[in-house]
C-alpha cells in the first residue's frame, strides 16, 4: 500500500518521502529500458546525446538507488579496455547527465556514483511489481496485471547496446523473464476460458521458440479446449522430433502426461472452476461460441485500444452480413472485462423490430425489467450514472431510429462505454466506425505451408475438421480450398456454411457446385445489394438447395419465427405434416443452418443466424404461403398462452416465465400478425391469457399496448372484446392508472352482465369499486360495493360469490370498516373452502389476517398467514409463498422482532427477484421500510419508500394491500420528521438505487 502511495505522489509531482530521509526527484521523468532506450518527461521525448552517456545511463537505471562502482561503470562501458583518462571522462559524461535530466539525478559517493529515483519512474520496475502483484492475486486480476505488464514491452530489452558485453547478459535475463511472463499470462487466459484467441499468438511462439516446453504445453491445451484433438497431439509429435532431432532429448514427463490425457480425453483438462475476489464462481454477461476463434488479431487489438486508449466511448463495427461483426464485439469484450468492473453485457437486438423497444431491452438485459412509473431510458441513466459497464449493441441496423437513445445514455452515464455492431452507422455524434474487413486471402498459387498462414484458410479447415474430424489441408485439395475462400471474399459466414459441406463433399465438389450459382449472381446487372451480400446469399442458397425438399421447405417456414423456437413450434407450422421434423431439424443443425440455443422450461429451443434467417423469411415470402404460415404460428403461441395462464398459478409458475421469457419475441411476432391482419380475436385472446406474465415480468405497459392497439379495431366478438378491457383494467391498477380502470371496467361490465358471466360481473365490479375509491369518490365506491353484495346474494356460482365478497372486502378495509370487511372475508375464504378453491384459500386467508391484525387480534393473523403459507407452499406456487413471507415479516415487524422479520424478507425478496413481482416487491420494502422507522433510520426508510415509488405509484388500494398500513401517512410522517430538504435529498438518492442496493439496504441491520 506504502509503495502505491509513493508510486501515486511521484507521478503526481510531490515530494517522495524515503528511507533514510527526503529527497527531490525529477518526477517528471520516465525512463524505458523495455525496448529502446527512451526518456520521456511529459509525453515528449528528452534527447540524451552519445553512445557513451546513453550507456552510462542504461547501467545505472538496471542499478537504480544503489551505488556502482566507479571502477565497475569504466570496466563495462570501455569493455575492459578502457583509455587511461577513463575516470576523467566518465566524469564529464555523469555531468552530461546531470545537464540533461536533472542536478539530483545522479549522486556521488566516495568511490561510486548512485542513480537517485522512484521506482515506478522505469519501466522494468514497473513490469516487476505488477509482475508480482500478479503472483499473488487471484486469476481475473492477475490476467489483468500480466497484460498491463506485458504492455510495457517495446521490442527488445536494451535494443540500442545489443552488441555490447555488459548488455548481452542483462538482454538474456529480461528477455528470459518475459518468456516467463508470456507463459504465466497465457496460463491466466487460458483459466479464464480465452483458448479461442490464443491459438494463433502461441502458435508463433511456439515456432520462435521450439525447444520451450511450456508453450508447446500451451498450445496442445488451447487447441485441445478448442475441439481440436488432433491438431494438440500433432503439435506434441513435431515437438518430439524437434527435441530429438535436435537437441537428443525425448519431451519432459509434464509434456508426456498431458499428451496421454489429451488421447484419454481426460475431465481434469476442461476448464476449471474460476474464482472471484469474493470467493464466488466467476461469472460472465458475455458468452462467445465453443469453436475457435481465428485470426483477427489485430482486429482483436484495434477495438481493444480504441476502447481502452482514446476518449472514444461508442465504437461501432460495421460491415456486411457475414463478416463476422458479432464474433469480434464478443471476443473483444471478453477481451476488455478487466477494464469495466460493472460488467460487460449483451443486448441482443436482432429480434426488435420497433426502435421504442431498445430501452427496454438494454434494462432487460442488465437485469433490471420494466420500472413502473419511470421513463425506461431515465430509469437507465439513474442505474448506469455511477457505473463503469460496457454494453454491447448486436444488430443495431433494426433500429437505428433508437441512435439518440444510445447519445443519452452516454451523456448521463460518464463511465458507460458502448460496443454496437450494425450493417449501418448510428449517425449520432459520440460515433467511431471500425469497418470489419473480412478474413485474410490466400493466393491461390502459393503452397501449403503459406496456405495455412491465411486467416481464411485456417477458418476454412478449423471448420471441416468439426465437421468431419480427419479432413486435412494437403497439396491434393489446397488449391480448391484456396480459390473457394478467394470465391466467398473471406466472409466467416459464407466460409462456414461451405466447410460444413466436407462431410459429404471433396473441396473440389464443393466448388464446382458453388460455381454455377455464384458467378451469375456477382454479374447480377443493375442490382443494389453489396457484392459481398450477394456472395453470402448465394452461399446460404447453395447449402439450402442441397437439401432434400421436404426440410428446405421447413427450413423456409422456420423464417416465420422472431427469435429461438421448439420442436414442437416447427412441428406446427410445417407445411407437410408427415415431415420428419426432428431429423430435419438435425439435418439442418449438421448444416450450419440452424443453431442450439439455450433450452427453456426444459425444451431444447433451436434457432438461426440473422442472415439465415433473413434468407429463410425471403424464400418464405418467395414461396407465396406466408400468411398461411403466420396464421399456423399464430395458433401455436394462442395455445401457448391458453395454457400459460392457469400454469401461471401453479407449481410450474417459474418453468412458465422461463418459457415465455423465451418466446416472448415469437408471442410479439404473433401479436403483430393478428394486428396487421385484422384477427383481432387472435391477438386479444393471446394478450389477454398472458396478462399474469406481463404483471410478473413488469412488462405490464407492454401488455396494455398491445391490447389496447388490438382493441382500436373493428373487429372482434364481444366476449373476447370485453375480457380484454378487463386485463387492461387488471394492468392499469398495478401502476396507478385508476381513471384507467374505471373506464375499462364501466366499458366491459355492460357485456359481461349481458352474456350472464357471473364471475366475471362480480369481480369487475369489484375492481370499479376500488377505482372510484382511489378515485376519491367514496360514495360511489361504496354504492357500487353495496350492488356487488347484492349480486352475491343474488348469484348462484360460490366461486362467483366468494370473488365478490372478497373484492368487497378490498373497498370496505380500505374505508376504515374492518368489522365489515372481516366478516364478507371471512364468507368469502368459507365458500373457497367448500369448492376446494385451494389457491383461493391461500389468498384470501393472508388477506384476512392483514384485517385481523389492523383490528389488533395480532394471534389470529398470525394463525391466517401461517395457513397461507402452509398452502401457498403445498402449490409450489412462487408468488403466493413469496407475499405470504412478506406478510409474515409485517407480523414479526409489528411485535418487535427485526431478526425474523429480515429473515423473512430475505426469502421473500430471493422469490420476487426471480419471478420480477415488483408488486410483491413493493410489500417487502414497505416492511424493511417499517423496520429502519422503528430503527430510527429514517433516510433509509425514505429511501426504500421512494425506490417502492419507482415500482408502483403509492396512494390507491391495491387487493395485494388489503389491510396493510398506509404508506402514504407513513410517507408524510417522514417529510415531517426528517425536514422538507432532507427528506427530498433522500427521495432522490432512493429512486435512483438499482434493485440490487435497495435490496441490500432493506436487509441491513441497525
Amino acid at each position: 500500500m506504502h509503495d502505491e502511495w509513493r508510486v501515486r505522489a511521484c507521478e503526481s509531482g510531490a515530494r517522495c518521502t524515503r528511507p533514510g530521509g527526503t529527497f527531490r526527484a525529477i518526477l517528471s521523468l520516465d525512463f524505458r529500458i523495455l525496448g529502446p532506450l527512451e526518456i520521456a518527461a511529459a509525453g515528449h521525448s528528452v534527447e540524451l546525446q552519445g553512445p557513451k552517456p546513453r550507456a552510462l545511463l542504461a547501467i545505472m537505471l538496471l542499478r537504480a538507488n544503489e551505488p556502482v562502482p566507479t571502477d565497475r561503470l569504466v570496466e563495462e562501458l570501455w569493455s575492459g579496455r578502457p583509455p587511461a583518462t577513463a575516470a576523467k571522462i566518465l566524469q564529464g559524461y555523469v555531468s552530461r547527465l546531470r545537464r540533461a535530466l536533472g542536478a539530483d539525478l545522479v549522486v556521488t559517493r566516495p568511490g561510486s556514483y548512485e542513480l537517485r529515483m522512484e521506482p515506478a519512474q522505469i519501466d522494468l520496475h514497473r513490469f516487476e511489481r505488477l509482475v508480482r502483484d500478479a503472483r499473488s492475486a487471484n486469476v481475473d486480476t492477475a490476467a489483468s496485471l500480466l497484460h498491463g505488464a506485458l504492455s510495457l514491452w517495446r521490442g527488445q530489452p536494451l535494443v540500442d547496446f545489443a552488441a555490447e558485453d555488459w548488455a548481452q547478459p542483462e538482454i538474456a535475463r529480461l528477455e528470459e523473464l518475459r518468456l516467463t511472463v508470456i507463459e504465466e499470462r497465457i496460463e491466466a487466459d487460458l483459466t479464464l476460458g480465452r483458448h479461442g484467441q490464443l491459438i494463433d499468438e502461441i502458435d508463433a511462439l511456439v515456432s520462435e521458440h521450439p525447444h520451450r516446453e511450456g508453450l508447446r504445453g500451451q498450445l496442445m491445451l488451447a487447441l485441445y479446449r478448442a475441439g481440436r484433438q488432433a491438431d494438440a497431439l500433432d503439435t506434441y509429435r513435431r515437438g518430439r522430433a524437434v527435441l530429438s532431432e535436435e537437441l537428443g532429448l525425448e519431451p519432459s514427463q509434464r509434456l508426456r502426461a498431458l499428451e496421454r490425457a489429451i488421447l484419454a480425453q481426460d475431465l481434469e483438462l476442461e476448464l476449471p472452476a474460476v474464482q472471484s475476489e469474493a470467493g464466488g464462481r466467476r461469472r460472465s454477461a458475455i458468452r462467445v461460441p465453443e469453436t475457435s476463434f481465428v485470426g483477427r488479431t489485430r482486429e482483436l487489438e484495434e477495438v481493444r485500444e480504441t476502447l481502452t486508449g482514446t476518449d472514444v466511448r461508442l465504437l461501432t463495427l460495421t460491415g456486411p452480413a457475414g463478416t463476422g461483426k458479432t464474433r469480434l464485439a464478443l471476443e473483444g469484450a471478453v477481451a476488455l472485462g478487466e477494464d469495466f468492473p460493472d460488467g460487460v453485457v449483451l443486448v441482443e437486438l436482432a429480434p426488435i423490430a420497433d426502435h421504442a423497444r431498445v430501452a427496454s431491452a438494454i434494462s432487460d438485459a442488465l437485469g433490471l425489467g420494466g420500472l413502473r412509473g419511470v421513463d425506461p431510458i431515465e430509469a437507465l441513466v439513474a442505474f448506469l450514472r455511477t457505473r463503469r459497464t460496457l454494453l454491447v449493441l448486436d444488430n443495431f441496423e433494426h433500429v437505428l431510429r433508437a441512435g439518440p437513445v444510445v447519445s443519452i445514455l452516454l451523456a448521463g452515464a460518464p463511465g458507460l462505454t458502448v460496443l454496437a455492431t450494425s450493417r449501418a452507422p448510428l449517425r449520432v455524434l459520440e460515433e467511431a466506425i471500425y469497418a470489419v474487413p473480412a478474413l485474410e486471402l490466400p493466393d491461390p498459387a502459393a503452397g501449403v505451408g503459406r496456405l495455412r498462414r491465411s486467416e481464411a484458410v485456417r477458418l476454412f479447415v478449423d471448420r471441416a475438421r468439426e465437421a468431419r474430424a480427419e479432413f486435412e489441408l494437403t497439396e491434393a485439395n489446397e488449391q480448391a480450398v484456396a480459390v473457394l475462400c478467394v470465391r466467398l471474399d473471406g466472409l466467416p459466414l459464407a466460409l462456414e456454411l461451405a466447410a460444413a459441406r466436407v462431410r459429404l463433399l471433396s473441396p473440389h465438389e464443393i466448388l464446382e457446385r458453388m460455381q454455377a450459382r455464384l458467378e451469375p449472381l456477382r454479374a447480377s446487372p443493375g442490382t443494389r445489394r453489396p457484392e459481398r451480400h450477394l456472395t453470402l446469399r448465394a452461399a446460404i442458397e447453395w447449402s439450402c438447395d442441397l437439401l432434400a425438399e421436404p426440410t428446405r421447405e421447413l427450413f423456409t417456414s422456420l423464417g416465420v419465427f422472431a427469435g429461438a423456437f421448439t420442436s414442437k413450434g416447427a412441428e406446427e407450422i410445417a407445411c407437410d405434416p408427415e415431415i420428419d421434423v426432428v431429423g430435419a431439424i438435425e439435418t439442418l443443425l449438421d448444416d450450419s443452418l440452424l443453431k442450439v440455443e439455450r433450452a427453456a422450461g426444459g425444451e431444447p429451443r433451436f434457432g438461426m443466424l440473422e442472415t439465415v434467417h433473413e434468407y429463410a423469411l425471403e424464400r418464405l415470402e418467395e414461396r407465396g404461403d406466408a400468411d398461411a404460415v403466420r396464421r399456423r404460428h399464430a395458433s401455436f403461441y394462442l395455445r401457448l398462452a391458453a395454457d400459460a395462464e392457469p400454469g401461471l398459478l401453479g407449481p410450474q409458475q417459474l418453468d412458465w416465465l422461463e418459457r415465455l421469457d423465451a418466446e416472448r419475441d415469437n408471442v410479439r411476432a404473433a401479436l403483430s400478425w393478428a394486428l396487421e391482419s385484422g384477427e383481432s380475436d387472435v391477438g386479444l385472446r393471446i394478450a389477454a391469457d398472458l396478462w399474469r406474465f406481463w404483471q410478473l415480468r413488469s412488462l405490464d405497459r407492454e401488455g396494455r399496448e398491445w391490447l389496447e392497439q388490438l382493441l382500436a379495431g373493428p373487429t372482434g366478438s364481444p366476449g373476447v372484446r370485453a375480457r380484454a378491457q378487463s386485463r387492461i383494467a387488471s394492468l392499469a391498477l398495478v401502476h396507478g392508472d385508476v381513471e384507467a380502470v374505471r373506464r375499462y371496467i364501466e366499458t366491459s361490465l355492460p357485456t359481461v352482465r349481458e352474456l350472464g358471466y357471473e364471475r366475471e360481473v362480480l369481480t369487475y365490479g369489484g375492481l370499479l369499486a376500488t377505482a372510484y375509491l382511489a378515485l376519491g369518490d367514496t360514495d360511489r365506491a361504496l354504492e357500487l360495493c353495496d350492488e356487488v353484495l347484492e349480486a352475491v346474494r343474488q348469484a348462484s356460482d360460490p366461486i362467483a360469490k366468494a370473488y365478490g365478497l372478497w373484492n368487497a372486502g378490498v373497498v370496505l378495509a380500505a374505508v376504515g370498516r374492518l368489522d365489515d370487511a372481516r366478516e364478507v372475508v371471512e364468507q368469502s375464504l368459507d365458500l373457497a373452502r367448500e369448492v376446494g378453491n385451494v389457491r383461493s384459500v391461500g389468498n384470501w386467508s393472508r388477506s384476512l389476517g392483514h384485517v385481523v391484525l389492523a383490528q389488533g387480534d395480532v394471534a389470529r393473523a398470525r394463525m391466517l398467514v401461517d395457513e397461507s403459507l402452509v398452502v401457498h407452499r403445498r402449490l409450489g406456487d412462487r408468488w403466493g409463498i413469496s407475499h405470504s413471507l412478506s406478510s409474515l415479516a409485517l407480523l414479526a415487524q409489528h411485535e418487535g422482532d427485526a431478526r425474523v422479520a429480515r429473515r423473512l424478507l430475505l426469502e421473500s425478496f430471493e422469490i420476487e427477484c426471480e419471478v420480477s413481482d415488483h408488486a410483491g416487491l413493493v410489500s417487502n420494502f414497505a416492511v424493511a421500510a417499517r423496520l429502519a422507522t422503528a430503527e430510527g433510520r429514517l433516510d433509509s426508510a425514505t429511501r426504500m419508500y421512494a425506490f417502492a415509488s419507482t415500482l408502483r405509484s403509492w396512494g390507491y388500494p391495491h387487493p395485494v394491500d388489503l389491510g396493510w398500513p398506509d404508506p402514504a401517512q407513513q410517507i408524510a410522517e417522514l417529510r415531517i420528521e426528517l425536514g422538507e430538504e432532507a427528506f427530498a435529498e433522500s427521495w432522490e438518492h432512493g429512486q435512483a438505487m438499482s434493485l440490487d442496493d435497495a435490496v441490500a439496504l432493506a436487509l441491513a441491520e441497525n
